[in-house]
């Protein structure tokens, strides 16, 4: 049985990363609800601007990354050491590469005249969704890379797994952050 101290921290620190998450979804909220006031606000004066195909590219490796953290919480409980390394390991570098090709996206954007600034709303609530969920991604990155490196001494296991549970959780939950933008920027234009 587990330490009835420990459960309760682990509760707590779950419960600041459900608090953490609500206000990420608040933020969101308010942006997209200022996108769409403004659009309604501008109506034919609107740009309608299409998402970059990068866009769906980072799409996809944000899922396999998130599949990764998934695979990474079966190894822990079934007490595979290497393969929570490798799976964090493959998080890790799909996390990079989702970001690589969101700098990809806005060069796409920048190719088609799109910018941040200037007199484009469409173009810049664009620019600020995507930037605002990569510099979540960018703490969700430094939170994998803190828990690989924990791997290597072998702290995760099938009984203590807090840590790595809640980098993890993060993780999905940018994936469907994601998810969430990606399906507004198309719905709504």
């Amino acid at each position: 049985m587990e330490d009835p101290s420990r459960l309760k921290i682990h509760k707590a620190h779950r419960t600041l990363l459900m608090i953490s998450m609500f206000s990420i979804i608040m933020l969101f909220a308010g942006l997209t609800s200022a996108y769409i006031v403004s659009k309604g606000a501008l109506g034919a004066n609107w740009d309608n601007i299409s998402l970059p195909n990068m866009f769906y590219v980072s799409t996809l490796l944000i899922v396999i990354s998130s599949f990764f953290g998934y695979k990474a919480i079966k190894a822990c409980k079934k007490d595979d050491f290497e393969m929570i390394k490798k799976s964090l390991l493959g998080a890790i570098l799909f996390g990079f590469l989702f970001g690589f090709f969101q700098f990809l996206g806005w060069k796409e954007l920048v190719d088609a005249g799109k910018f941040l600034s200037g007199n484009n709303v469409a173009s810049s609530y664009m620019y600020i969704l995507t930037a605002v969920h990569l510099l979540h991604l960018v703490g969700g990155l430094i939170s994998l890379i803190f828990v690989w490196f924990k791997s290597f001494n072998n702290n995760y296991d099938s009984k203590n797994y807090n840590g790595l549970i809640l980098s993890i959780r993060f993780w999905h939950f940018l994936a469907i952050l994601w998810f969430y933008i990606v399906l507004f920027l198309l719905i709504i234009n």
